[in-house]
Order: C-alpha cells, then sequence, then structure tokens
C-alpha cells in the first residue's frame, strides 16, 4: 500500500520525514508541517547542554539546586521529590531524555538560557522549530505560546547525530547514548512484525525521543536495522484520541522500511 493511501485513512494528522543514511532514500510526508513539539524539544536542549561543555569548557558535574517553583508536573520523577536537592548536569541531562522529566528540563532551561539554545536550533539548521518556554507553565491557547517542531528538522538532527556531526564526534556518540535509553515506548518500528523487514527484534536497536500530549504522540530517533543499514525517522501524530493515535502510529512503523526502500517519496 502507497504510504498516501495508508495515511489518508488514518485519524488526526500527520507529518513523517525519513532517511536512509546509505541509499538517501527519502520518504516525506508533510514534512514541513508545524506541530507542538511535546517532549521532542528536549533533543536540542541536550545538544546545547554538550555544546556548552566542549565550548566553554561547563562541566557536567556542575549542580543545580531544585526550588519548589521549579517543580512541575507531567512526566518525570523530580516533581516528588523534596525541594532544595542538587543534581549534576549530567543527572539532569539523563533524567530529562531517559524518563522525560520536565523538571529537570526546566532547570536546564534556566541554566542554559532560552536565547541560547533557541540559537542552537539555528545553529542545527531546524528552520522552523523553536523553544517558545519552559514546559507546563503557560497554556499553549495560541500557536505562538507553545513549543513547536517539524518532522524534517528533527530528523536533521537526528542524522547529524548518527553521522557524528552534532557538535563533535564525542559529543553525538554520548548523545546517541542516552537516546537509546529512552524508556519511552518505540513507534518507529513495529516489533510486532519487524522481523519482515529489518531481521529478528534482537538485530535492531534504536537510540530515539518520545513526546506526547493529550492528543498528540511524536517519536523521533535512529534505527539501527541488521547488516549495519541505518536509517533515522520522525513521526508527528495530532488531532485525535492518543489510544488512537498509538494504534496509528504501529501502522506507520510496520511500513515504513518497506516505504524507503522502494524509495516511496510522498508529500
Amino acid at each position: 500500500m502507497l504510504a498516501e493511501s495508508l495515511i489518508a485513512k488514518l485519524p488526526g494528522r500527520y507529518a513523517i520525514y525519513a532517511k536512509d543514511l546509505e541509499s538517501d532514500a527519502v520518504l516525506a510526508y508533510h514534512e514541513h508541517d508545524i506541530f507542538p513539539s511535546a517532549s521532542t524539544i528536549k533533543v536540542p536542549i541536550m545538544t546545547e547542554v554538550y555544546r556548552r561543555v566542549e565550548d566553554e569548557r561547563a562541566s557536567l558535574d556542575d549542580m543545580l539546586t531544585m526550588r519548589r517553583e521549579d517543580q512541575v508536573g507531567g512526566s518525570g520523577v523530580l516533581q516528588d521529590l523534596s525541594q532544595g536537592a542538587s543534581f549534576s548536569i549530567r543527572d539532569l541531562t539523563t533524567l530529562m531524555i531517559t524518563v522525560s522529566d520536565n523538571t529537570a528540563t526546566n532547570l536546564l532551561i534556566d541554566y542554559l538560557g532560552l536565547d541560547k539554545i533557541n540559537q542552537m536550533i539555528q545553529r542545527l539548521g531546524m528552520k522552523n522549530t523553536e523553544l517558545v518556554r519552559r514546559l507546563q507553565r503557560i497554556p499553549a491557547e495560541r500557536p505562538d505560546t507553545f513549543n513547536h517542531t517539524t518532522a524534517y528538522d528533527l530528523s536533521l538532527v537526528m542524522e547529524k547525530l548518527a553521522r557524528g556531526q552534532c557538535v563533535s564526534q564525542l559529543a553525538s556518540e554520548h548523545m546517541v547514548n542516552l537516546l537509546s535509553r529512552c524508556q519511552g515506548p518505540i513507534s518507529l518500528i513495529d516489533k510486532t512484525r519487524s522481523g519482515r523487514y529489518v531481521g529478528q527484534p534482537s538485530s535492531v536497536a534504536v537510540a530515539h525521543k518520545t513526546g506526547s500530549l493529550d492528543q498528540a504522540r511524536h517519536d523521533t530517533g535512529i534505527v539501527y536495522r541488521e547488516g549495519g543499514r541505518v536509517y533515522v525517522a520522525t513521526v508527528l501524530s495530532e488531532g485525535a484520541p492518543f489510544d488512537q493515535l498509538t494504534k496509528a502510529m504501529s501502522q506507520i512503523a510496520r511500513n515504513l522500511p518497506r516505504w524507503l526502500s522502494s524509495h516511496y517519496l510522498t508529500r
């Protein structure tokens, strides 16, 4: 089934950008459409952390103290811990990526500075991505009040990470390692049928970052396939109940390797 035919039948709206890093085959579907970024915005925040370490000799062992006003809801564990505790930049970055901790993210945003993070976003080539505000703070009632991104922008960063071109080779390796430990559900491969396209499930590794809202579900990452083949992919979805988006993304993941290998190009 062609990508357009399948996606058109799914509930909600979608954007996809996937690229095989060996053949340069591309699957693109509304890749420049803007979506609320949810927790995928944490990827460029992580990148600015590592740039600060390399370019400005900041230390991952520097400590930040969590105040009561720093603790916010949503995902993560710091919201349930005692105020006044201190955490290293290393630990906060790990919590931000692996368990998508919103409090850890806000501490890092305050440490790095909103403007500096957006400068990094531009440096990465993410032309339609912006960190507008801290997480879980201001209701996103207007388009200009929510953090936003596109499938193309996120896959661009994942490609730089996969190629070792994000900040530096060493920094890229560290960031990919963190992304490989993300505990969010993987939506870029279909576990039940991945063997049909990419070998046994045990031969597939994914480094990724998820994001979700009440009616949005995203996943962006690097998929390492059997035989050393690698592709990057981003799937953004919104506008339907969460469980429906989850099923829809599973269908997309099931077909994505075949679409790429067939050089489908959609719009």
